[in-house]
């Protein structure tokens, strides 16, 4: 079995996902940053002198927004690995079916040992298995 070494196999459909997965996790990430920082602000802002506080809230918020910075390539290319462990066999399993369709001989499907739809190639399997018991010359 050879190993794909293109990460972007549907280039639209990773980036599109890795986008969403990324908009999700940056919201989600906002939200809880912001509860925690309203939450705790009222807490420190007695105790810091008044003259301070101005300094001390944006730092706080240069320091979140200078860690989110690497999180989020951090994000993408996780997202990326993530969505190829689907969208490989997804482009896999759509050849196949085309050939099969075609009335062409096809092998059967060989996926990764970390690659998702499994279960999907399995049956595609026992498809082309059962398509080729067909194709068989009779004797």
């Amino acid at each position: 079995m050879k190993t794909r070494r293109r990460f972007l196999v549907k280039r639209e459909m990773q980036m599109g996902l890795a986008w969403r997965f990324l908009l999700l996790t940056v919201l989600f990430s906002l939200f809880v940053g912001f509860e925690v920082f309203v939450s705790i602000w009222h807490v420190v802002s007695h105790v810091i002198p008044e003259d301070l506080e101005s300094l001390v809230r944006n730092r706080i918020l240069s320091r979140m927004v200078i860690f989110a910075i690497p999180v989020v390539f951090v994000i993408i290319a996780c997202s990326i690995v993530f969505t190829h462990r689907i969208v490989g066999p997804l482009s896999r399993l759509e050849e196949v079916l085309q050939r099969l369709v075609k009335g062409e001989d096809v092998d059967y499907i060989q996926l990764r040992k970390n690659d998702e739809l499994r279960a999907l190639a399995s049956t595609i399997n026992d498809l082309v298995k059962s398509h080729k018991s067909r194709k068989a010359p009779q004797d």
